[in-house]
């Protein structure tokens, strides 16, 4: 099969390959800025950031083939701690550590209740966002849960209702788990 040509459009049809040129770098940035405007503490902005910036690239990737690749969420969960025990608040992060560890077996328990709802993804995925979550404390960690639940519950509310997906259609939830989290920490930081 022949490579993708350096235009982003698939070589056997001609369709684009992933969003739009520089949509995630403009993302990305928006998002490094609204985080340097809110967060003050630099290792805790540094971990923001790469969390933002990995969640920027995990939400594609979501979005285009319904997974949440284990290089990448290994990658956040272990970045957002080393980063955050660079701050010197051992206890903190320990603490932080526990909501991430939290985060992830309540979204293990959600797909061993129900498997089709969810995959493994989600629960590595909460490993990263519980932890920064942890970082200012339980109740935002639970906030910025039950606020992805709630964001997917409303962007699927709104395109069944547009007929934009059926009962039987899969949403990636990924992304609601990341707009969740990241904006319960620009409000909290």
């Amino acid at each position: 099969m022949p490579a993708a040509r350096p235009s982003g459009q698939c070589p056997a049809c001609g369709n684009r390959i992933g969003p739009a040129p520089f949509t995630v770098e403009a993302v990305t940035a928006v998002l490094f800025a609204a985080f340097a405007l809110r967060v003050a503490d630099p290792w805790v902005l540094a971990a923001s950031c790469l969390l933002a910036a990995i969640g920027v690239a995990l939400w594609y990737v979501d979005v285009a083939v319904h997974r949440l690749p284990d290089q990448l969420t290994y990658t956040a969960f272990a970045g957002v701690l080393v980063l955050l025990l660079a701050s010197g608040d051992p206890a903190r992060v320990g603490w932080a550590a526990l909501n991430g560890l939290g985060l992830a077996a309540f979204y293990l328990l959600l797909i061993l209740i129900y498997p089709t709802g969810m995959g493994l993804g989600d629960a590595k995925l909460a490993l990263s966002l519980g932890t920064a979550l942890g970082w200012y404390g339980w109740v935002v960690t639970v906030l910025g849960a039950a606020a992805g639940f709630l964001l997917a519950g409303l962007f699927a509310g709104v395109a069944l209702a547009l007929g934009r997906v059926s009962r039987k259609s899969t949403i990636p939830h990924g992304p609601f788990m990341l707009l969740g989290a990241l904006v319960m920490i620009l409000l909290v930081a």
